[in-house]
């Protein structure tokens, strides 16, 4: 169990809270839809499950107390209108949402369209990262989102250390580090991304970078440790014969940071709610009792440990 010297923010969107000592709040959990291949066409029948699956990731969040964000991948500038309005049809009042887009010259363009349609007090930008060009810094300054991811990803030093620099520094990359690039832009929630890499790039120093980052910054911290389990090319080829082992493995990844002390997990395709949740909600309890009863920290109001008796 876990328990910080340096104060912890909480921040708060839409009614939606991040951070705060482990065990004080429920951990935000991120459902990726329109990801590439999730949906090849788009006919009726696509439409109707696509439905469905932000629905059930919404009731699992109601159900748990996890909060529940919808991370919509969006590749071109074509999906921009079309991804965002699909799910905001399917969200409960003003719920903030997630935009995940790569590349750097769409994410301008989805910070038009979201300050056009004013949308921007419920969207988390995913992510401030080292591909940021000069235009796209102008436009956050002039349509700052309510929050941002900032991936601590360093592609030339994937130790903590290194993660952090990027975010302090630039690491010799960036001018400035994403940090002052974030100030710079007025986006004051933000959510350290500790940057999942495969196995035998020193993958554990992802877990570990979580509470080294809590305890400088004492902002947010999470990542999509599933992304490390998705690239285990062993687990690739046995899951062909042994589909749940995989599954097993998946979920499970979501829970482990949380015992380190992530205050968010993108868990990953938006079809895997059903199973993320309750297993991050009963992480959840675990670390809510520990930190109860060595360090008196309590649950905020529908934390699972309340909700889920």
């Amino acid at each position: 169990m876990f328990s910080f010297s340096t104060e912890q923010t909480v921040y708060e969107i839409q009614g939606v809270r991040f951070g705060g000592q482990p065990g004080e709040n429920p951990t935000v959990l991120f459902g990726t839809i329109f990801y590439a291949d999730q949906f090849p066409e788009f006919g009726p029948d696509e439409r109707k499950k696509a439905e469905g699956l932000i629905d059930t990731h919404n009731e699992m969040g109601a159900l748990t107390g996890n909060p529940a964000v919808v991370d919509i991948f969006i590749e071109t500038e074509e999906d921009i209108r079309k991804n965002i309005e699909f799910v905001l049809d399917r969200l409960p009042g003003n719920a903030p949402f997630s935009v995940d887009i790569p590349e750097a010259n769409v994410r301008v363009e989805a910070l038009k369209y979201l300050k056009e349609v004013g949308l921007l007090d419920r969207v988390i930008y995913n992510s401030l990262n080292l591909g940021l060009i000069p235009e796209e810094l102008k436009l956050l300054r002039e349509n700052t989102p309510a929050g941002a991811i900032v991936l601590g990803y360093n592609p030339k030093d994937f130790s903590v250390d290194g993660r952090m620099e990027i975010i302090e520094t630039g690491a010799g990359m960036l001018e400035k580090g994403l940090m002052d690039y974030a100030d710079e832009a007025g986006i004051e929630v933000r959510l350290l991304d500790t940057a999942a890499v495969p196995f035998d790039n020193k993958a554990a120093e992802t877990i570990r970078a979580i509470p080294v980052m809590k305890n400088k910054w004492g902002m947010p911290v999470g990542c999509s440790f599933h992304n490390t389990v998705e690239s285990w090319q062993w687990l690739t080829r046995y899951k062909k014969e042994n589909p749940g082992a995989y599954r097993v493995c998946d979920i499970a990844s979501n829970g482990l940071i949380v015992l380190f002390g992530a205050s968010f997990s993108l868990y990953g395709p938006i079809e895997s709610a059903r199973l993320a949740f309750p297993y991050v909600a009963m992480v959840d309890k675990i670390v809510s009792e520990g930190a109860e009863d060595y360090f008196g920290v309590l649950p905020s109001g529908g934390h699972p440990r309340l909700k889920l008796e």
